[in-house]
């Protein structure tokens, strides 16, 4: 499979393509609005093929990153894994990571892009331990089938998938001879899986997967839906600005797993419960979204900034994540926005089934 026989697929299926700071993308397949009634109702499929992947392997691969990540590595088994992050020592997010534990090493999935500054901050530490670090991105190809149907749709193609499997954990499935990762991971609300395959099987398992009722998705459906579940994206709603703790990911923090790279910080933070900041949803008046870094303000002050925002589908109004300071983040409180209209704080997320 090439990428160029993969992208014709997707252009026969309607596909609209975009960039936006990253790799093209299918931004919709001519219908925005439906495609995210899709997920809402059924089965959709995205590609998720440009997502940054290391493999990390060698006898001390597991203590070196426990050490590491914020949260557990040691004792995770085969087939298990979990959300981290990579922090400075002073605890500022360098990149969130979902980590999985494969027979071969641990697979770490970033966002698109962030595997190089990743791999740097982990080789930055690595002195004595026999580890070794490789970016495998594109090796293999990423697809999201998330939805309401979207488990019976995948038991039809690749045979039964437990109801019980757990967040980022991974069943191994056949399609044909070809081997397919089965990992249960949600970044749309909605039940959802991303399924691995060699990238030059990759066609194989779109036309499959189309063939058996997933209807293509585009980024402007799954943001929408991203949004609306008030999951927060690296690089739009957090950066080194920002504490884990301070962007809601406190399920990425095993506290009583003992040190790693900042945990001091973030330790103290937690246990004063007194986050700096705080990740917060918007209502907001005005009908157009705000752009990213947009000032909202109590009076004259500046008190934080918006991150990503949407016409939510779900809502029918103008929907907004933002960073606000400590003594901001309580539900009802009015703020005023730059460029006009004031916006309502409400609680995350905006919408869930």
């Amino acid at each position: 499979m090439t990428v160029t026989s993969l992208r014709a697929a997707k252009l026969a299926a309607g596909a609209a393509f975009e960039r936006n700071g990253g790799p093209e993308a299918a931004a919709h397949y001519g219908d925005a609005d439906s495609e995210y009634a899709t997920v809402r109702e059924a089965a959709g499929l995205i590609d998720r093929s440009d997502r940054g992947h290391l493999l990390v392997t060698g006898p001390d691969r597991a203590r070196f990153l426990h050490g590491m990540l914020s949260n557990t590595v040691e004792g995770l088994e085969t087939g298990a894994g979990n959300y981290a992050t990579m922090t400075t020592p002073r605890g500022q997010t360098l990149s969130d990571v979902w980590v999985y534990h494969r027979a071969e090493g641990f697979l770490l999935e970033t966002e698109p892009g962030l595997q190089a500054k990743l791999m740097a901050s982990l080789d930055k530490y690595l002195i004595a331990d026999d580890v070794r670090i490789t970016d495998v991105t594109g090796v293999e190809s990423t697809f999201g089938v998330h939805g309401s149907g979207s488990r019976a749709l995948i038991e039809r193609v690749l045979g039964a998938v437990s109801t019980d499997l757990a967040d980022c954990h991974t069943v191994v499935r056949n399609l044909g001879r070809e081997v397919v990762s089965v990992t249960a991971r949600s970044y749309s609300g909605e039940a959802g899986y991303d399924l691995r395959i060699r990238a030059d099987h990759a066609l194989r398992l779109w036309n499959v997967l189309t063939s058996t009722g997933a209807r293509p998705v585009g980024t402007r459906a799954m943001e929408a839906l991203r949004i609306e579940s008030g999951i927060p994206r690296y690089g739009v709603d957090l950066d080194e600005r920002v504490v884990p703790l301070e962007a809601g990911l406190h399920h990425a923090v095993d506290f009583a797993k003992g040190c790693f790279i900042g945990q001091e910080t973030i330790a103290k933070m937690h246990n004063l419960g007194k986050p700096r900041r705080y990740l917060v949803g918007l209502h907001l008046e005005a009908d157009t979204v705000p752009p990213a870094e947009t000032p909202l303000r109590d009076g004259e002050k500046q008190i934080g900034w918006t991150t990503s925002g949407v016409r939510s589908p779900a809502l029918g109004r103008v929907v907004s994540l933002a960073s606000v300071r400590r003594g901001y983040e309580r539900p009802g409180l009015s703020l005023s926005v730059d460029g006009g209209g004031r916006a309502e704080v409400v609680e995350l997320p905006f919408y869930k089934r």
